[in-house]
């Protein structure tokens, strides 16, 4: 899909890897790009830095752990954009300290909420949007190399993520059925705020590898939309070695 003309909305925009794919967006001629996040201080220096790109941002600020606010943020970006031709399902965090077992039970249900969950609901309420106007789509949804082996210190995330993974595999079909593609982009570890780069556990491969730049998973998200040919799987970024 040529993103030029598009309609796009990424979640997790306030910052980081959303904020990286919102700027790409922008910089390839995308017409309206609907930035959300729960943090609106963070959302104005991005929509200035959309709109100095070339597109017309629009600030929604959700809280994504309710489903409730999901539907209607959709049903909302879908009214306001006149259709939504790009999702980028990125909104996420980590359960950070104390590590497991000792993780408060609700900062691992958060987890889930905002990893799984949202992004489950996003991509449901995208084909149906989607479908509705007989549309071709591409929807991405932000996975992590930890969907593939067990993340000791933090079980929740690397839990949500395999599941990312997994239902992202189980939207194949809807390449053929109705030309929208659903794709995983699993990055290694990337410099964002909710990476705890000063955690014991992750210093070996912190000392091991070079860190991601939100900007390099930002290509990888233009490359999923560019190749109609990925659909229904991932694609890995992976750290190159230190040294």
């Amino acid at each position: 899909m040529e993103i030029k003309g598009k309609n796009a909305l990424v979640t997790g925009a306030g910052a980081g890897i959303g904020e990286a794919s919102a700027l790409m967006l922008a910089e390839n001629g995308a017409a309206k790009v609907v930035i959300v996040d729960i943090d609106e201080g963070n959302l104005k220096k991005v929509a200035d830095a959309v709109r100095a790109a070339g597109s017309e941002p629009i600030i929604k600020v959700c809280d994504v752990s309710v489903t409730d606010n999901v539907v209607q943020l959709f049903e909302e970006a879908e009214a306001e954009t006149g259709g939504l031709d790009i999702v980028h399902n990125n909104a996420g965090i980590m359960a950070g300290e104390p590590f497991f077992p000792d993780t408060p039970m609700g900062k691992m249900i958060a987890v889930i909420q905002i990893n799984l969950l949202a992004m489950m609901v996003g991509t449901r309420k995208s084909i149906e949007l989607m479908r509705a106007r007989s549309a071709a789509g591409v929807i991405i949804n932000t996975c992590s190399v930890a969907a593939f082996s067990p993340m000791a210190a933090d079980p929740a995330y690397s839990t949500s993520k395999a599941g990312i993974l997994n239902f992202t595999q189980s939207c194949e079909p809807l390449k053929e059925a109705f030309n929208i593609r659903v794709m995983a982009i699993c990055p290694g570890i990337v410099d964002t705020a909710i990476v705890p780069l000063d955690a014991e556990w992750l210093k070996p491969a912190l000392e091991a590898v070079k860190i991601l730049e939100p900007k390099d998973i930002a290509d990888a998200v233009k490359t999923v939309i560019d190749d109609e040919s990925l659909y229904g799987d991932q694609i890995t970024i992976n750290n190159e070695m230190a040294g």
